[in-house]
C-alpha cells in the first residue's frame, strides 16, 4: 500500500515539474518574443500570457498542501536556467514567495488547504482566477519585500504588467484544461 503511495507521489511530482518547465519554456522561449515585437515598450521581464502561474494555483487546487513540495523543482530548474544562463539576480528564495503566495490566496478563496476533485475545476474557474489574482499581488509584494523595492509607481507599473500575465496565463490554461476535459468525456462516451 505504501509503494502505491509513494509512486503516486513520484509521479506527481514529475507532472507537476515536467509542467511547470514546458509552460515556462513555451511563455520564455515562444511568448515572450511576440509580446517583445508587439509590445516592446514593456520591460523584458513582463510577459503578458505567463503560463507557469497557472500551473501554480492548479497544482495547489488539485494536490492541496502536497502541492507545495510539487512545486518546488519546477521552480528551482527554472531560477537555475535563469541564474546560470541569462544571468538572472533573482534569488532562488523567490521560488519561495512564489509558491507561498500562490498557496495562501488558494486558501483564502477555497478556505482550505486540502485539494479540490478534477470535476469541481468547471465549477471553480471563476474562484481559482480570483485566487490567481490574489496570488499575483501577493507575489509582487513578497518580491518586493525581498528585494527591497518601495511600492510606487514603478512597482505598481510591474505589478500590473505581471497581474495581467499571470491572470491570462491562469485563464489560458483553465481554460485548455476544461476543453480537453469536455473532449475526453465526448471521446470516452463513443467508446
Amino acid at each position: 500500500m505504501r509503494s502505491v503511495s509513494l509512486k503516486a507521489e513520484i509521479e506527481a511530482v514529475f507532472v507537476v515539474t515536467l509542467a511547470y518547465v514546458t509552460l515556462f519554456a513555451v511563455t520564455f522561449l515562444f511568448v515572450m518574443p511576440v509580446r517583445g515585437t508587439y509590445f516592446h515598450w514593456l520591460p523584458m521581464n513582463i510577459s503578458l500570457l505567463f503560463l507557469p502561474h497557472g500551473v501554480r494555483l492548479l497544482s495547489i487546487y488539485l494536490f492541496g498542501w502536497k502541492a507545495l513540495f510539487y512545486l518546488l523543482p519546477g521552480h528551482i530548474i527554472t531560477w537555475a536556467y535563469q541564474s546560470f544562463m541569462l544571468g538572472s539576480e533573482q534569488d532562488v528564495f523567490s521560488a519561495v514567495v512564489s509558491i507561498a503566495a500562490s498557496f495562501f490566496a488558494v486558501c483564502l478563496v477555497f478556505r482550505t488547504w486540502t485539494r479540490h476533485s478534477e470535476s469541481e475545476l468547471r465549477s471553480h474557474w471563476q474562484l481559482i482566477l480570483i485566487a490567481g489574482a490574489l496570488a499575483s499581488i501577493g507575489n509582487g509584494l513578497g518580491h518586493a519585500f525581498i528585494y527591497g523595492g518601495q511600492l510606487d509607481v514603478a512597482w505598481l507599473t510591474l505589478a500590473g504588467g505581471y497581474l495581467i500575465g499571470d491572470v491570462t496565463g491562469l485563464f489560458a490554461l483553465l481554460m485548455a484544461l476544461i476543453f480537453v476535459s469536455r473532449w475526453y468525456r465526448i471521446w470516452s462516451n463513443k467508446v
